[in-house]
Parts: C-alpha cells; sequence; structure tokens
C-alpha cells in the first residue's frame, strides 16, 4: 500500500513542478518522511527521484536552456558541494558519531525561509541579473543541499527576473538543481552508509511514475499565462518559506 501512495504521488507532484517550477518536491519529501521510517533514508532516495524528475523536466524544455547560466552555477556548487563534505566530516567528529545520520540539521529551515521572505518582499528594487551571480547561487545550493534536503526553494528566488520566461524558468532550475542531486549521491553513500542498489523496488516505480508526471506537467504549462504563472510561483514561494519558518512541512519530517 505504501509503494501504491509513493507511486500516486510522485506523479501528481513531479506534474506539479513541472507546471510550477517548484513544490512538488518537498510535498513528495515529506511524504517519504511518513512512508519510510529512517528519516536519513528518505531524504537519500528523494535525491535519486528529483534526480530524475529535474532531469526529465530539462530533458523535454531543453530548448529553453541558458548554457552560461547553468556553467555559473556548475562551478559554485562543485564548491559548496566540497565544503558541505568537509562541514559533515567535522561535526562527525565534533558530534562523536560514525556515520552522519545520526546529526540532524533542521535549524537551517527557518533561517532560509526568512531569506526567502526577505528577497521576494523586502530587497530593494531588482537590478537585471548577471548570469555571474549563479556562480554565488550553487554555492549556496550546493552547501546547503545535504543539510536541508531539497534547495529548490533556496535558489528559486533568483530565477524570478525579466530575461527568463516560465519554460526558461522551469527548464534552467531544475538543470540546477540535477547538479547539486547527482552531488549527494557519493556524499549519502559515503557518509550515510546508503546502497542504493538495495532499494531499487522503491525506486524503479518512482522513476517511471515522475517521468509520466512531467510529460502531463508540461503539456498543462502551455496553458497558463507567464503573468499567472510568476504570480503562482511568488505565492507557492512564499508559504513554503512559511512553513520553513514554522518548522511545520505539510508533513512533518523526523
Amino acid at each position: 500500500m505504501e509503494q501504491i501512495i509513493l507511486i500516486i504521488a510522485a506523479l501528481i507532484t513531479s506534474s506539479i513542478s513541472a507546471v510550477i517550477g517548484m513544490g512538488g518536491g518537498i510535498i513528495l519529501l515529506g511524504i517519504m518522511a511518513i512512508l519510510i521510517p529512517e528519516g536519513y533514508m528518505a531524504i537519500a532516495l528523494h535525491g535519486i527521484i528529483q534526480m530524475v524528475s529535474n532531469g526529465t523536466r530539462t530533458f523535454v524544455f531543453r530548448d529553453h536552456i541558458k548554457k552560461n547560466l547553468i556553467s555559473e552555477y556548475l562551478i559554485g556548487a562543485l564548491i559548496g558541494l566540497g565544503l558541505s563534505v568537509f562541514i559533515v566530516y567535522g561535526l562527525m567528529h565534533i558530534y562523536d558519531v560514525r556515520s552522519a545520520n545520526e546529526i540532524k540539521f533542521d535549524y537551517l529551515k527557518p533561517i532560509i525561509g526568512l531569506y526567502i521572505l526577505w528577497y521576494l518582499y523586502l530587497k530593494g528594487p531588482k537590478k537585471e541579473r548577471k548570469n555571474k551571480l549563479f556562480m554565488i547561487v550553487g554555492f549556496i545550493g550546493g552547501l546547503c543541499s545535504i543539510f536541508v534536503g531539497a534547495v529548490g526553494p533556496l535558489i528559486a528566488p533568483f530565477f524570478l527576473r525579466n530575461d527568463l520566461n516560465k519554460e526558461n524558468v522551469i527548464a534552467n532550475k531544475a538543470a540546477c538543481q540535477i547538479i547539486t542531486h547527482i552531488g549527494k549521491i557519493p556524499i549519502f553513500i559515503y557518509f550515510f552508509n546508503v546502497n542504493y542498489i538495495e532499494q531499487y523496488t522503491i525506486l524503479l516505480p518512482l522513476i517511471i511514475s515522475v517521468y509520466v508526471g512531467t510529460t502531463i506537467g508540461k503539456k498543462l504549462l502551455q496553458s497558463i499565462t507567464e503573468k499567472i504563472f510568476k504570480m503562482t510561483f511568488k505565492i507557492c514561494l512564499t508559504i513554503i518559506a512559511i512553513h520553513l519558518i514554522l518548522g511545520r512541512f505539510l508533513f512533518i519530517i523526523s
């Protein structure tokens, strides 16, 4: 029964992300955290599912990719992921644990929520952004990926810019997230003792489900105007930020 719920959830949430550009990943993570007892395993498997989900979105919207933006993000993400390895290693020694899955990092979530609200509503007038900024965005995304599970809401505000239409937002945000999800895999294998091969019975049906959901979402996106898309994107980001600040997701991750 749990497997069926996860398959349906993956289908629906991947469709949501394909239409809005975000939100589906956090919902799916909450559902997985309820159905999968080990919290760290839920995050690890979620990373694989989201890698495929974002990969599918990147593929179906590939004509809207801005390669120079992605290359800048990649450089920053690699540096951030490298630094996160040193932080995890140091925390394991500080807390004297044999595996990083014994450490919780939830204290970062309210900070990210406050940052999102500041960026959306309190920051001064938005200047036209240089792609170089995405090296910094990549660094932040790579650094925080292990600690918060899903960095989509953290990097999402940077995609609200005049030179990116709705297809550009979805394609480039998805491509950036692939980088951080791929980077997490070896970290979870080495520091969290995750064996992804043993989890194939869970992963394979969900991978198929997110592909189908993304295809459905792309067709739905065509009926949404640019104005409605950006307004919905901002509203969803605001709701996610409030949940992060309050420490209450749609489903509590324990």
